[in-house]
């Protein structure tokens, strides 16, 4: 039997610790694990697909192009993370790309093999539709607030977004641009830097070019929540 080293993985998505060590070695024989380069396209809308990316290391921007040719992002997330969950139960076409953000390492796993765990491992489904749900329920406010709260609550949830989801602290280094923040929030890229710079200039944070240092979480928390 060959070695699987999917078993020794060390960026396994928690579900993935319920499956049987014959479980693991299915999914590490109907696999391959790519690497992919900063703005390299993962998934490109309107493919036809037959796997399920799982995002192992890197951040990912997901967007979509709309029906009057402008791309909107959806999410900017980091591992571990899934892609094309939602297309292998539809229509089997990716509906968003997706694109690497920074050097990103990424399985594609044989979407008929994941449903046959699916439907065989309960707990390894219950978890994997807890993930979709909370996904699912993520989207849904960042769409209303994208909708309702002014720009500086936007930029404001964004900024707060990035040090506690993506990059885990409050002083990191942007692997996004302006125009991605742009467009997660549906603004433009000199209106994102105005509201930067106003943060800046009030105390709030501190921004010296890719660098972005929160220096008023709390304030900057009430500005995202009131905006």
């Amino acid at each position: 039997m060959s070695y699987c080293k999917c078993l020794d993985c060390d960026n396994k998505f928690c579900a993935f610790g319920i499956l049987s060590k014959s479980e693991i070695r299915l999914l590490c024989n109907n696999h391959a694990e790519v690497k992919f380069k900063k703005n390299e396209i993962i998934i490109k809308q309107g493919a036809l697909t037959t796997n399920v990316v799982y995002i192992k290391s890197g951040i990912v921007k997901e967007h979509m192009t709309g029906p009057n040719k402008k791309e909107e992002i959806l999410q900017i997330a980091k591992a571990p993370f899934f892609l094309g969950i939602h297309s292998i139960f539809s229509d089997r076409v990716n509906h968003y790309s997706s694109t690497a953000l920074e050097d990103t390492t990424v399985c594609f796993i044989n979407s008929e093999i994941l449903k046959k765990l699916l439907k065989s491992n309960g707990e390894f489904a219950y978890q994997i539709l807890m993930y979709v749900c909370k996904d699912q329920i993520n989207n849904f406010h960042h769409c209303v607030n994208k909708v309702q709260k002014c720009l500086h609550g936007c930029v404001a949830e964004t900024v707060l977004y990035l040090a506690d989801k993506i990059y885990e602290k409050d002083h990191f280094r942007l692997s996004v641009t302006r125009s991605d923040i742009a467009g997660l929030i549906g603004t433009s890229r000199e209106c994102v830097s105005r509201a930067l710079m106003k943060f800046s200039n009030d105390g709030i944070i501190n921004v010296n070019n890719k660098h972005i240092k929160i220096l008023n979480r709390s304030l900057l928390q009430k500005i995202s929540e009131v905006g």
